[in-house]
């Protein structure tokens, strides 16, 4: 198992690390406190993979709903109290979209709705619950045997076949003709309906000629026997083909960083697909939600602001080819909404990316679209994402340790943010220009004086105007050398 080292925050808050070892399997929370005497503690606490939809962003929280209502924070002598922590994790505000990609939202006051949803009773059954489905596919059958049941007793009872003379037993004697051979109560009529309905055909129950409106319900049961098949299986079959199910097989990393590439910050986070049969078309998305507030006042609580990401080294093209996991990148720049941010501005940002990879099912044609999340506590700053492709000699095959999707290394990214690191690079330009201009001014200067020097050296000793314009040769030449070797 790697070990990991947290970093000493500038910030006494409750920081959720993420981390996951090179099994794939545990993982583990670092909160960061400050203890009686001002310095800062870390303290491990160990969370099982079936929580992993459940992570929470503390430094997210209302200024109200801080420390003074976590009773984590007292402290028994010099060991925290942390048995408060599930329970606050359970109060705590959740997050939009969750690890697997289940959104956290739910429509109230639909003017309605219930007559939206069955005007599109296709939709409704297909995403409703697996148990809801077979219910009603259950009850359908049901509803229409015993309904048709009922009508086919009161044809039987209107034309007199319920009469003791008439029964089967004694209608050979009596010589009567009933609308339904062999039957003698509701149940033989029920099972007849079900006979017809699915065209069973025992040989013991059937309809006779002699009343029309049976042979007009026989066809009309036989009719509608067949539209509640087709729908039910089609229903069926939508639930057990519908893409939702293929993004359980993508896979996105728990953690993202910002790391330094080619002399700027990007923002990083890995996605994979576990299936050899690929996803055609993908792209990746990524979208920022945060509160904004306009020039005019006007407060925007959940805004969606697209981040530019992408498979490539500057983060510019969003399709990808998932052959292996894949790193996404958006590049830090000026048009980032993370562009002044500083680690510690990072952390105390009320923030969640939502991550998508939309493709094509390559056996089925659907389109799918799996999501995930990151919070500001999730994002770590100087660390990148470990290398998990090798080749396999003895095998002849490429390698992909998927247990290391989430294995980080730190780096020496300064702890600085985009806009600070460029500031330096600009104030270097621009000394590194004037340093220039002054050797050129201090060359020129020497020059010059060098010249004067020269013609008043050539005067002294008498010289004609031939020595005077054989001076000004040697001294623009040594100008024009000057320049060349100093250009600025």
């Amino acid at each position: 198992m790697e070990e990991w080292e947290g970093e000493e925050l500038e910030e006494h808050q409750y920081i959720a690390w993420v981390f996951n070892t090179n099994n794939g399997r545990v993982t583990l929370h670092f909160i960061t406190i400050e203890n009686e005497y001002g310095s800062l503690e870390q303290i491990q606490v160990q969370e099982d993979e079936a929580a992993a939809g459940s992570y929470f962003n503390p430094i997210a929280l209302e200024d109200g709903d801080k420390s003074d209502d976590f009773p984590g924070l007292s402290r028994n002598g010099s060991i925290p109290n942390t048995k408060y922590i599930k329970d606050y994790k359970l109060n705590e505000r959740r997050r939009i979209v969750s690890k697997t990609g289940d959104c956290n939202i739910q429509l109230y006051r639909v003017n309605r709705k219930r007559r939206r949803f069955i005007k599109d009773i296709f939709t409704t059954m297909v995403d409703i619950q697996w148990r809801y489905t077979l219910l009603t596919f259950v009850a359908s059958f049901f509803i229409s045997w015993l309904l048709f049941a009922v009508i086919w007793y009161i044809i039987a009872y209107v034309h007199g076949d319920f009469l003791q003379e008439n029964l089967p037993d004694n209608q050979a004697t009596s010589d009567w003709t009933p609308c339904i051979y062999a039957v003698y109560d509701f149940g033989s009529v029920f099972l007849f309906s079900v006979e017809t309905q699915h065209t069973i055909g025992y040989g013991l129950r059937g309809s006779s000629h002699v009343c029309p409106e049976a042979i007009i319900l026989e066809c009309i049961q036989s009719v509608v026997g067949v539209i509640i098949q087709a729908c039910m299986a089609g229903i069926v079959f939508a639930k057990l083909s519908r893409p939702k199910s293929r993004t359980i097989t993508v896979m996105f990393s728990k953690n993202a960083v910002i790391s330094k590439r080619n002399g700027h910050l990007y923002l990083l986070f890995r996605v994979g697909d576990l299936r050899t049969s690929h996803l055609l078309e993908s792209h990746v998305r990524a979208q920022l939600v945060r509160k904004v507030k306009t020039d005019e006042g006007e407060n925007i609580h959940f805004h969606q602001e697209e981040l530019k990401v992408g498979t490539d080294l500057d983060g510019e093209d969003d399709r990808a080819l998932i052959l292996w996991p894949l790193t996404i990148s958006h590049r830090i720049d000026s048009e980032s909404p993370f562009w002044r941010m500083t680690p510690k501005d990072l952390l105390k940002s009320k923030f969640e990316i939502i991550v998508t990879l939309e493709g094509v099912i390559e056996a089925t044609g659907n389109t799918t679209q799996a999501r995930s999340s990151y919070l500001p506590s999730e994002i770590l700053w100087n660390h990148r994402f470990d290398n998990m492709v090798s080749y396999a000699k003895k095998q002849g095959v490429y390698a992909v340790d998927c247990s290391s999707l989430n294995r980080l290394v730190p780096d020496n990214t300064p702890r600085l943010s985009a806009y600070q690191l460029e500031e330096i690079k600009r104030n270097r330009k621009a000394s590194k220009i004037s340093v220039q201009n002054k050797m050129k001014k201090l060359s020129l200067q020497k020059s010059s004086i060098l010249h004067h020097s020269m013609i008043q050296s050539v005067k002294k000793l008498g010289g004609g105007d031939r020595m005077m314009t054989l001076l000004e040769v040697v001294s623009l030449l040594s100008h024009i050398t000057v320049h060349r070797h100093n250009p600025y």
